[in-house]
């Protein structure tokens, strides 16, 4: 029963471990417990059926079941998860080639350890405390019992330890992989294999009959087998982390290249507008002295107000102060705007609110400052038009010595999601381009070797996103 042991439990560790592997990248296709449930009885009866059962009638036994393997994975795949072929087919061979590599440093930490135990059964046997063949017997079957709990306890462990790094480091779980990309994925994965196929056969030959184990003929690859096996394993981790930094690298450059061309049409537009604003200032004095003229010149003429020409020219009054901007922030590119930004959520029903003035003393670019506001406040009031009921954003800042502040707070209905990267997913459907806006506000305060801090508040009546932007600015002697 001991010799079954240590099979069966492999055979239970994988069916766990090999379903949270693949929940951790695929979404199932119907409940959750179903799904391991499912799962775990199957592939376990499964692997004993293919293994144990049909093993040996396989020709080139060792490479057919590794194949199989793969296939049986990816069936159980297909028939309990969406589909994602090329991820699901990485989830496949990955597991199998971890599975199959940690293998051998597991027999060659069993040998070791079956050797240390001999050793101790002959001083025993020795000494005569082991002086009758029962208690031979009955000792031997501890062994191997022991062997068993311990070379399993080392496999849960070492085949743990390889999958979870993996899910850690497999960031971008939702990026579309690429034909080429899986295949560099893969390779390290089939190169394990490989080199796993050749060590069982270089672990076990028949000589005159009797079976040799290297670790007898060759005691040094009791050293170099688990030193191969890791650095296989290694290689696996390596390939899985340098692809994801080679995506989250891509994904910069096109967020970058995003806010580049943000901030040059941005500075386009602000040359044409600063023109306007300018016209406009003076238009609203030109039109209060006309107005104010007039309305001396009628009552000079008629020696008496004429109540509907005062009215008249009374709505001539009101039509010239919506040519004022409601926020006068010091800068006309940061009045410009607010005060859009602002009539959005006003035609949105949604309550605006700012005390917002432009740090004139510190170097900071307006460029900068207004790449932040168009997007925090864009975010804003996208997350109130989800709202129902009352709603409102508030705008805030201030200064701290050479710190400038900026604060926005909104409510929001939605559920949010926090990456590892501590930014929220973006709740748009693009799933590459996931919050661009905040990464955006972030470039632009690391800039000034500042940051931002997000606080989300559920009172239960009311839930609120909190975006805090620090920039530090060399003070000027601008006024």
């Amino acid at each position: 029963m001991s010799d079954m042991l240590f099979p069966v439990s492999v055979y239970l560790i994988g069916s766990v471990l090999s379903c949270t592997y693949t929940r951790s990248f695929l979404q199932e296709k119907y409940g959750k417990r179903a799904v391991f449930a499912v799962w775990e009885i199957s592939y376990f009866f499964v692997q004993i059926t293919v293994f144990e059962v049909l093993g040996d009638r396989f020709p080139d036994g060792e490479v057919t079941g590794i194949i199989l393997h793969v296939c049986v994975l990816l069936f159980m795949q297909f028939l309990l998860f969406e589909k994602d072929t090329k991820q699901q087919l990485f989830i496949a061979v990955s597991f199998v080639a971890g599975k199959e590599t940690i293998k051998y440093i597991v027999s060659v930490f069993s040998f070791i350890f079956a050797g240390i135990w001999n050793k101790v059964f002959d001083f025993l046997i020795g000494k005569s405390m082991l002086n009758t063949t029962d208690k031979i017997f009955f000792w031997a079957d501890i062994s191997k019992a022991v062997t068993a709990i311990i070379c399993t306890l080392f496999y849960t462990f070492l085949l743990y330890v390889y999958l979870y790094v993996i899910r850690k480091k497999f960031v971008k779980k939702d990026y579309l992989l690429q034909t080429y990309e899986n295949v560099f994925l893969i390779l390290p994965c089939i190169a394990a294999l490989c080199i796993s196929v050749t060590m069982k056969m270089m672990i076990l030959s028949v000589e005159n009959g009797m079976t040799v184990i290297i670790y007898d003929t060759v005691p040094a690859t009791k050293f170099w087998i688990p030193v191969i096996c890791v650095l296989l394993l290694s290689t696996i981790i390596a390939s899985v982390i340098l692809f994801q930094k080679l995506v989250q690298y891509n994904e910069e450059i096109g967020k970058r290249a995003i806010l580049e061309n943000q901030v040059q049409q941005m500075q386009r537009e602000i040359v044409e507008i600063q023109d306007i604003y300018t016209d406009m200032r003076g238009l609203r004095h030109d039109m209060r002295g006309h107005l104010a003229n007039i309305s001396l010149l009628v009552k000079n003429a008629s020696g008496s107000a004429n109540e509907e020409l005062e009215n008249y020219i009374g709505k001539m009054e009101e039509t010239v102060k919506k040519l004022d901007f409601a926020y006068q922030t010091g800068n006309p590119i940061t009045d410009i705007i607010i005060h859009q930004k602002g009539q959005e959520a006003e035609k949105n029903q949604i309550q605006f609110k700012a005390d917002f003035v432009y740090p004139q003393k510190l170097s900071i670019d307006v460029y900068d400052i207004a790449v932040i506001l168009n997007n925090a406040l864009e975010n804003a009031v996208e997350a109130c038009c989800k709202v129902e009921g009352k709603k409102e954003i508030k705008l805030h800042s201030y200064m701290k010595g050479s710190l400038f502040f900026i604060e926005v707070e909104n409510d929001f209905g939605h559920e949010i999601v926090i990456e590892e990267s501590g930014l929220p997913v973006s709740s748009k459907g693009n799933g590459n381009m996931h919050g661009i806006g905040i990464s955006n506000i972030q470039r632009c305060a690391k800039k000034y070797m500042g940051d931002i801090d997000i606080v989300i508040s559920d009172t239960g009546n009311r839930k609120a996103f909190g975006l805090t932007v620090m920039m530090n600015g060399k003070l000027t002697t601008a006024i």
